[in-house]
């Protein structure tokens, strides 16, 4: 095991005696506090509430990169699905026995969620076929989306007399013109020149 023992060591013997040669030095003497004190700082600022290191994640929620189309399709898709269900829910809630009778702005309402519903996933579908030659349609589409969204509110507002209801109606808007807004980010990043983007087939 140590045939080679004598014969390494004449061969890093000039190796050995640089090192041995080399003149030891001190650290000084606030090196460590210095160090420490870093290492506290470091710490402090670290230590406050961030919603960005909370909502960290691999998927693309942030829109900071660019959005494939399969991505934002996706998006558009799983928005109509959202209209869908609810569309059904509101129907569903239709057939059972009123306490009173129904304003024509709440029967309409169904309807309307199965509306948004198709568009929304039309638009998703153009986008997903067509790619960048859609993108123009698909901006298109967002905006009749929140166009549509305005409307019913102002409609809802103007034929329902419920404090309660239009409430209620308004913040189903803003929450309807919260997800055009996102979707027209998505749009804005859509690039499909990029690394990201699928290879099309």
């Amino acid at each position: 095991m140590f045939k080679n023992e004598n014969k390494n060591m004449v061969q890093f013997r000039d190796l050995i005696q640089i090192m041995e040669n080399v003149p030891q030095k001190q650290p000084p003497q606030n090196f460590t506090s210095g160090v420490m004190a870093r290492l506290s700082e470091a710490r402090e600022i670290s230590l406050p509430f961030s919603f960005r290191h909370l909502f960290a994640t691999s998927l693309n929620f942030g829109f900071r990169d660019s959005v494939t189309r399969t991505e934002c399709a996706f998006y558009f898709f799983l928005t109509g699905f959202f209209y869908l269900v609810l569309g059904f829910i509101l129907m569903l809630g239709i057939w059972f026995p009123p306490v009173g009778p129904i304003n024509g702005w709440f029967l309409f309402q169904p309807f309307f969620g199965l509306l948004l519903a198709a568009e929304l996933t039309l638009t998703g579908i153009a986008l997903y076929k067509n790619g960048d030659t859609a993108v123009g349609f698909v901006r298109a589409g967002t905006l009749l989306y929140a166009v549509l969204i305005i409307i019913n509110c102002c409609l809802g507002a103007l034929s329902v007399h419920i404090p309660v209801a239009i409430f209620f109606a308004i913040i189903f808007s803003i929450t309807g013109l919260s997800i055009a807004f996102l979707l027209g980010l998505a749009i804005d990043r859509y690039h499909p020149e990029t690394i990201f983007a699928e290879v099309r087939g």
